[in-house]
């Protein structure tokens, strides 16, 4: 099967490939009324697996939204998204169009021209407006609708003006939303920063504790194999199954993303139309790991809000551990960057422990010990802040 190699975007159609046992599970869910936070590290694709949802809950029947809130700045833009989506997709009831009410003066204002302006400061716009939508969101017929990035706004909102009862309005708000009884509305919640790690960061879990968490993780071997395959063939390069292996054992994690990352890299070498080389594998990798394309992964610790000098030096010194450190050792360097209690040391330590091994930059091995999960990412991580 030829593909296309697309690196970043999220891909769709004969794009896609694989997950059939994580496709099959979600479909299990959200037939029983489930809504689902997809719960994987950054990279791992998971805005293509929502679309994959999507596509194949249109072709069932059901009524599908994708809201992408990547960029969204401004609360009167995520209004203007938000409603003008569920709008295109007709998903409100018949009383939705009655002349009068907050509702028909939202959607004059979306429909023209300019922003809509809603003070949310003011508690009785902001319940009007939840019982507006509430209310006339149609929850009788399957109704698939999917948040990308939210965690990404709520951040800039926060940064913005630093408000948690502004973050909190807004996750109770979704909430309720999906507390309407016999609602045959099933949500899913995904992006590249996690809502668990977010919302439990501010004492706000509660927010989302009627989401299911779907995990999902890096393709099977078997996957990661078949990919590589396709994407040779769609460029009619010759890769031997040794080279594969190879290729994957250098790779260790397999991710779509760092995949197609370095089989772009391999395929603009010269001489690749012959037959791929371990040299030509290594040079990828080493070209990569000295070049801005993962940048993000740097970028996005800014989301770890007053933990991310304390993230940044745990990766500086993982990257340059062979081996991994174990816990006592990690927690030793974080108490020389320290001077609160060791108690609270401690705590904080695990914090960011977890949040980035949620996050997928480290893993914890059988022997307890930390390291990079990808070689890729430990290399560049290694050239940009140790060399």
């Amino acid at each position: 099967m030829a593909i296309s190699n697309k690196v970043g975007p999220p891909v769709t159609g004969d794009d896609f490939y694989g997950r059939t046992v994580e496709l099959c599970r979600a479909h299990q869910y959200l037939d029983s009324n489930h809504s689902l936070v997809l719960s994987a590290p950054r990279r791992i694709g998971k805005s293509s697996f929502a679309k994959r949802l999507i596509d194949d809950k249109q072709s069932a029947g059901w009524k599908c939204v994708y809201i992408d809130l990547e960029g969204v700045q401004t609360r009167d833009e995520f209004l203007q998204i938000l409603i003008n989506k569920f709008d295109k997709t007709g998903i409100w009831t018949e009383a939705t169009n009655l002349a009068g009410g907050i509702l028909n003066k939202i959607f004059e204002g979306v429909k023209g021209i300019g922003p809509v302006k809603f003070d949310f400061s003011q508690s009785e716009t902001s319940e009007k407006l939840y019982t507006s939508l509430a209310e006339t969101i149609d929850h009788t017929k399957d109704t698939l609708i999917v948040i990308d990035e939210l965690t990404l706004f709520l951040s800039v909102l926060d940064r913005k003006a630093n408000n948690h009862c502004e973050i909190e309005f807004f996750l109770n708000w979704f909430r309720s939303l999906r507390q309407v009884s016999d609602s045959k509305i099933r949500w899913i919640f995904c992006g590249s920063v996690g809502l668990h790690n977010f919302t439990r960061m501010r004492n706000l879990s509660m927010t989302i504790n009627d989401l299911l968490s779907f995990d999902f993780d890096a393709l099977s071997e078997h996957e990661a194999k078949g990919l590589i395959m396709a994407l040779a063939e769609s460029e009619n390069i010759f890769m031997s199954n040794e080279i594969i292996t190879i290729f994957l054992e250098k790779l260790e994690w397999y991710i779509p993303y760092f995949i197609q990352l370095i089989f772009t890299n391999i395929k603009d070498q010269p001489d690749v139309r012959k037959e791929v080389t371990i040299n030509m594998i290594d040079s990828a990798i080493n070209k990569l790991a000295h070049t801005d394309e993962l940048s993000t992964w740097s970028e996005r610790l800014s989301e770890y809000n007053g933990q991310e000098n304390g993230a940044r030096l745990i990766l500086k010194r993982l990257s340059q551990s062979n081996e991994g450190l174990s816990r006592d050792q990690l927690l030793t360097i974080y108490t020389q960057y320290t001077d609160i209690d060791p108690i609270k040391t401690d705590n904080e330590l695990s914090l960011i422990l977890n949040m980035l091994e949620h996050d997928g930059y480290i893993i914890r091995t059988e022997g307890g010990r930390r390291r990079f999960r990808s070689p890729l990412l430990k290399k560049w991580w290694h050239y940009k802040y140790v060399e």
